[in-house]
């Protein structure tokens, strides 16, 4: 299930990799979140985990793919300091279905090409950073080592601040919601 999750996700369909995910965690996750069924397991829970990464973020094809496979369900979303192959740490923040704003450092000094759903984004940066676009929502950006770059919408002004997403399942790490009176 989460090698299908993560086949999905590299496809794009955000809805199907939760659906695999969601048969992982109704059959063979404990509320602690250990792997069940002979015995209690760690490796399961791991790759599940990944597959969930693989949601959010995804490097491979020296590309960056910020929320590639997000699921309808998901509308709100965050993310901080995840790390990438070419050594950039990212960090995103989703509402309503909309990408607010994407942060990315490089740490290694390679080329930065990043794939993202904003429509019309808006590249910032301590100097003035130049932006080639190689196709639909895939931008080349010369990002040097050490260098941050903000990426967001043209003519928003994003909170940059990650804020908690407000949880709806019924257990959280093992725990059960308590009734809001």
């Amino acid at each position: 299930m989460t090698g299908a999750s993560s086949i999905s996700s590299a496809l794009g369909k955000g809805n199907d990799a939760l659906v695999y995910l969601n048969k992982l965690f109704g059959r063979f996750l404990s509320v602690n979140t250990l792997y069940r069924e002979s015995g209690p397991v760690i490796e399961t829970p791991l790759s599940g985990a990944q597959s969930i990464h693989d949601m959010l973020l995804q490097s491979w094809g020296g590309k960056i793919r910020v929320f590639p496979a997000v699921p309808d369900a998901w509308q709100d979303v965050a993310f901080d300091g995840l790390r990438t192959e070419g050594a950039f740490k990212v960090s995103a923040n989703r509402k309503a279905g909309k990408t607010e704003f994407i942060q990315v450092k490089s740490l290694a000094g390679e080329p930065c090409i990043l794939v993202t759903d904003i429509a019309r984004p808006f590249f910032k940066g301590k100097r003035h950073l130049e932006v080639k676009q190689l196709g639909e929502h895939t931008y080349q950006v010369d990002l040097q080592k050490g260098e941050e770059m903000l990426v967001y919408p043209e003519g928003t002004s994003p909170d940059l601040i990650i804020h908690p997403i407000q949880n709806t399942s019924i257990h959280c790490f093992g725990k059960k919601l308590k009734d809001k009176k």
